[in-house]
C-alpha cells in the first residue's frame, strides 16, 4: 500500500477533529463563561530512506532522505481570555475579570468555573442553580471577615437578624470656632410666679453670672457678648465668661435596641490658671503662652532633667519683660493663659443649676414597639475639658481627653449599665464655623433586607435598622496552567495533572475584579471560527484528493497485470 494513502487518511482525521472543535465553539457562542478551544497539528514520524552522510575530503555531505507518514493532533488548547460582561439586573449574578475562576464545592470535591450565574437557595447557600454546587468564600462573624482561614460554603440565611447592641462610645468630628464670642453679661425675664434665684447664680454684687432658662422660673434671657452684640434665648444654660453653648444630639441605644437622645453641650472660655496650680500644664508647655506678672507674654521651653536618683524635674526657659532669657525652676510668677479650652457637659435637667464641675443626670423615657417602657439614665460625672494647641490641633497634655458618661438602662430585664466614652480627639479648633458631628456605636435590632456585592467580591447586607454589614467574601482560584484544566460539562472545570494545584485567595489579592448584576459571555470569536472553518474545509478537501489520487495509482498498478 502507498504511504501517501495513509498520509491522506491522517489528514482527513485531524481536519475532522479540528472541525469538531470549531463546531463545539460555535455551538457555545452564547454559553455563559464558556472558554473557546483551538486545535494545533504536528507531523507524524518520518520513514528514513537513507541516512545522512558526513562530507569527506573529496566529496560533500549528503542529507538524509525521509518520507513523512502523515499528520497528528498536537494539542487542543483552552483559550482563557476575558470576554465582555452583559448586564442582567440580577444582583447575585457575577462577571469575573482577570486570570482566575470561581470556586465551587460538592462536599470535599472542588470545581471551578467562570459562569457566575449564582443565586441563594432555600437554606441561604450561595449556589450555582444548574447543578447545586456551592460557591466558596469566607463568611463574616458579626460583620468581620477573616480571609486567613480555609474557604467554606457561603451562606446568608433568609431573614437573618442583627442583634441590638448598646452604645459604648460617642465620637465627635468637626471644628470648634476659635473666634467664638464670650458672654459679657446676662439679663433675664422671670416667669409669672417663678423664682429666678432657683435657676441662676450671682456674684457678691448680685450680678448674674449664670442662668438656666427653664421656662418655669425664667422664660427668656438676653446675652450681651463681649463685642457688644446681643443674643436672645428662650431655653438652655448660659454662663458669663463662656461662649453660647453648642448643642449636639447623639442617638444612643440600650441593649434591647431602644433609642434615646443624649444632649451634649460644648462651650468655650478665656481661662487662666496659675502655673504652680497645674504643673501638668507647665511640664508640657510647648505651644502655650506664659504671661509674666507685668502682663507681657513669653514663649516657654520646658526642659526635663533626671537626677541621680532617677527623679524627673523641670526647668522653664523664657524671656522676661526686660528682654533677658531666664531659666528657673520657680514658676510662681507665671500664669498659663489658655485661649483654647472648651468645656463638655450634659444638658442639666429643667430647673437644675449650671455645671460648675457638678454632676448632671438626664433621665429619658422611651416606649418600644412592644409597649415596654425604657428608662435611660445618663450620668455625666464631673465636667470635662478639651484643649487645643496653637495650631488648632487636639492635645491631651496629660489631662482627661474624653468625657465619661455612664449609661444606665432600665429595660424590664434588670439594670443594664455600661460606661460610654465621648471622644473629641477628631475635633479641631480653627477660626472657621463650628461643625460638630457625633457618631455613636450601638444599634437597634434589624432584619436582613437586601444584599449587594462589590468589586472585591464582598457581600454586604442592608438591614431594616438602616445599617449595612459585611456578610461574606467570595473566593477565587488561580492556576499555573489554566489551559490544563479538565472540562466537566456545565461550564465547570476540575484540576488535572498539568494544571497545577488551585491557589485560593480573594479577588483583590490577585488584582482581579468582579461586576455584580452581570455575566461574562462566551469568548468565542465568530469571525475567527468561520475563517478557521474555511481553512479546515480546504485542508480536508486537499487530503481527500491525496486519498483519491493514491487510490487511482493503486488501481493503475493492479491493471498492469491485465
Amino acid at each position: 500500500m502507498m504511504r501517501s494513502l495513509f498520509s491522506g487518511v491522517s489528514g482527513l482525521k485531524v481536519h475532522q477533529t479540528r472541525m469538531d472543535v470549531i463546531g463545539n465553539n460555535i455551538a457555545n457562542i452564547n454559553t455563559i463563561g464558556y472558554k473557546s478551544s483551538r486545535t494545533t497539528f504536528s507531523d507524524m514520524l518520518s520513514q528514513l530512506a537513507s541516512s545522512a552522510a558526513a562530507p569527506t575530503d573529496s566529496r560533500g555531505g549528503v542529507n538524509a532522505k525521509q518520507i513523512g507518514l502523515g499528520v497528528d493532533v498536537e494539542s487542543i488548547d483552552i483559550i482563557f481570555t476575558d470576554s465582555s460582561p452583559q448586564q442582567t439586573g440580577k444582583n447575585t449574578d457575577l462577571a469575573l475579570s482577570g486570570n482566575g475562576l470561581f470556586v465551587l464545592k460538592n462536599g470535599n470535591q472542588s470545581f471551578y468555573t467562570r459562569n457566575g450565574a449564582f443565586m441563594f437557595d432555600e437554606n441561604g447557600y450561595y449556589v450555582m442553580p444548574g447543578n447545586g454546587l456551592r460557591v466558596q468564600g469566607w463568611n463574616a462573624t458579626d460583620g468581620v471577615i477573616n480571609t486567613n482561614g480555609t474557604a467554606e460554603d457561603i451562606i446568608v440565611p433568609v431573614g437573618k437578624t442583627m442583634e441590638a447592641t448598646s452604645t459604648t462610645a460617642i465620637d465627635y468630628t468637626g471644628n470648634l470656632n476659635k473666634e467664638s464670642l464670650l458672654i459679657e453679661s446676662i439679663s433675664y425675664t422671670t416667669a409669672t410666679g417663678g423664682n429666678a434665684d432657683l435657676v441662676r447664680t450671682a456674684n457678691e454684687a448680685g450680678t448674674t453670672t449664670s442662668i438656666n432658662v427653664d421656662g418655669t422660673n425664667v422664660i427668656a434671657a438676653t446675652l450681651t457678648m463681649r463685642d457688644g452684640s446681643t443674643v436672645h434665648v428662650t431655653s438652655g444654660y448660659y454662663e458669663v465668661g463662656r461662649s453660647v453653648p453648642i448643642t449636639t444630639l447623639a442617638t444612643i441605644y440600650d441593649s434591647l435596641g431602644g433609642t434615646h437622645q443624649v444632649t451634649v453641650l460644648i462651650d468655650k472660655d478665656a481661662y487662666t490658671e496659675d502655673a504652680d496650680a497645674n504643673t501638668e500644664a507647665t511640664e508640657t508647655a510647648t505651644g502655650y503662652v506664659f504671661v509674666d506678672t507685668d502682663g507681657s507674654t513669653h514663649a516657654v521651653t520646658t526642659n526635663a532633667n533626671t537626677d541621680d536618683a532617677g527623679n524627673t524635674t523641670y526647668t522653664y526657659t523664657y524671656t522676661n519683660a526686660a528682654g533677658t532669657e531666664v531659666t528657673d525652676n520657680d514658676t510662681s510668677n507665671l500664669t498659663v493663659a489658655y485661649d483654647n479650652r472648651w468645656r463638655v457637659y450634659l444638658a442639666p435637667e429643667a430647673g437644675a443649676q449650671g455645671p460648675a464641675g457638678t454632676t448632671f443626670t438626664n433621665t429619658i423615657d422611651s416606649t418600644e414597639s412592644d409597649g415596654t417602657t425604657m428608662n435611660a439614665v445618663m450620668n455625666s460625672g464631673a465636667v470635662s475639658y478639651l484643649y487645643f494647641d496653637t495650631m488648632g490641633k487636639f492635645v491631651t497634655n496629660g489631662r482627661d481627653e474624653n468625657a465619661q458618661i455612664t449609661f444606665n438602662y432600665g429595660n424590664g430585664n434588670g439594670a443594664d449599665s455600661n460606661t460610654g466614652v465621648i471622644d473629641f480627639s477628631g475635633m479641631t479648633q480653627y477660626a472657621n464655623a463650628t461643625t460638630s458631628y457625633p457618631i455613636t456605636n450601638g444599634n437597634a435590632a434589624g432584619i436582613l433586607q437586601s444584599l449587594a456585592i462589590d468589586g472585591n467580591g464582598i457581600i454586604s447586607g442592608t438591614y431594616t435598622n438602616g445599617l449595612v454589614q459585611q456578610e461574606a467574601q467570595i473566593a477565587v482560584a488561580q492556576f499555573n496552567n489554566s489551559s490544563g484544566l479538565t472540562r466537566n460539562g456545565t461550564t465547570i472545570f476540575t484540576e488535572s495533572n498539568n494544571s497545577g494545584p488551585a491557589n485560593v485567595k480573594t479577588i483583590s489579592d490577585f488584582g482581579m475584579s468582579v461586576i455584580s448584576s452581570a455575566l461574562e459571555m462566551s469568548n468565542v470569536d465568530l469571525a475567527t471560527e468561520f475563517s478557521d472553518m474555511i481553512v479546515t474545509q480546504r485542508g480536508f478537501q486537499a487530503n481527500s484528493k491525496v486519498t483519491t489520487v493514491s487510490d487511482e495509482m493503486l488501481e493503475t498498478l493492479v491493471n498492469m497485470k491485465r
